[in-house]
């Protein structure tokens, strides 16, 4: 196997794909637990017909909206939307169009729904609406094109009637469950789907930006998990998102590690963060320190990185053997201990009042059309 970076990572990905057509079944691509609201109930959501439909029988969809925009962890309400395809939400979002509504408070629901949904569509991950295809097309590599197909999934994975609520959830399941897991990425990819559907509550300026800058930082922590992922490990390598180091053991006492690089180059800049992948403890904290240095010596590629506090041992505890280096992400999720929300953290109501709408029986009737 290429565990220097020399095959190309799309030949990587076009091999294993022949290879899973060949046999007719899936091969494993991730084994990392992908992020989900784990012990939350599961509202599963689906469009059948032309209509929407859901786990809990008929609903309407500012009842669905609800289930989306609540971001409480401390809410036992809380609930996991989980959707099969991702055609499913394309339409659910034709649906949200036609909703019907008789309040002012339904409709604001129904259009930040939306707005929720079109980020949660070209986003990686969304933590807490997990679209099962999305979720098996990361966790194997298919045996088939279209990997939307979720009937073509249950086949090839032995799960029948997959659009039942037995066959979702056994779906859901093999989907996001793996061998090994690192909560601490997973947590901050949770925590910035949170945060983009809390900005993108209300519209606004100040919203969207933060909106865009949560949606920086989850991509950026999901090629993370990707990249310390050990079965996907090829793929890093053959992408670099992922670099294979031998640390050497210093012959006097120093602030740095140095490290050999058999590849002889890195995808790393002078002062950037790294975190170390020990393959004897795939899941260890992930820790690690900043790039002091970079360059050949003696004809050997060597990395010279100044430890964090916490990652000193990751390198002390590896000295002749191979780790692997991953870059870490930007972007981790700030913590407030109040409630109500601030500017950083997005979900700010509009100065400007909102026009009430008022059915028609009720404006005939002379109830104001406008906020007093």
């Amino acid at each position: 196997m290429n565990t220097t970076g020399t095959m190309k990572a799309a030949e990587y990905a076009a091999q294993r794909r022949r290879e899973a057509a060949r046999t007719g079944q899936p091969i494993p691509r991730m084994s990392e637990t992908l992020p989900s609201l784990h012990v939350r109930e599961k509202l599963f959501v689906w469009v059948d017909k032309g209509r929407v439909r859901t786990s809990d029988g008929p609903m309407k969809g500012h009842e669905i909206a609800a289930v989306l925009l609540n971001t409480d962890n401390e809410s036992e309400s809380r609930r996991e939307i989980v959707m099969p395809t991702l055609r499913d939400l394309r339409l659910l979002v034709r649906a949200f169009s036609k909703a019907r509504f008789t309040t002012i408070d339904q409709r604001n629901a129904v259009l930040a729904a939306r707005r929720v949904l079109d980020v949660a569509m070209v986003t990686p991950w969304f933590s807490s609406l997990t679209i099962i295809t999305r979720a098996l097309t990361t966790r194997y590599w298919a045996p088939f094109e279209d990997t939307d197909d979720l009937t073509a999934w249950a086949r090839a994975l032995g799960v029948a009637d997959p659009y039942s609520s037995s066959g979702l959830s056994d779906l859901y399941r093999l989907s996001i469950r793996g061998s090994s897991t690192h909560g601490s990425l997973c947590t901050r990819i949770t925590a910035a789907s949170d945060r983009i559907a809390r900005a993108r509550t209300f519209p606004g300026a100040l919203n969207d930006a933060q909106a865009f800058v949560a949606m920086e930082a989850l991509g950026d922590q999901w090629k993370t998990l990707c990249a310390v992922d050990e079965t996907l490990r090829p793929y890093s390598l053959a992408s670099r998102r992922t670099i294979a180091a031998i640390p050497e053991r210093p012959s006097h006492e120093t602030t740095t590690e140095r490290l050999i690089i058999p590849g002889g180059s890195i995808p790393f800049r002078n002062s950037s963060s790294v975190w170390v992948v020990d393959p004897s403890s795939p899941d260890s904290d992930l820790c690690g320190g900043k790039v002091a240095g970079f360059g050949y010596d003696h004809g050997q590629f060597v990395l010279e990185i100044t430890p964090d506090a916490k990652g000193t041992w990751s390198f002390r505890s590896a000295y002749g053997r191979e780790i692997f280096l991953v870059e870490a992400p930007f972007g981790a999720s700030p913590r407030f201990s109040r409630k109500e929300p601030s500017p950083w953290d997005g979900g700010v109501p509009p100065r400007d009042p909102v026009q009430r709408i008022v059915p028609a029986e009720l404006a005939l009737a002379g109830v104001a059309t406008t906020p007093a």
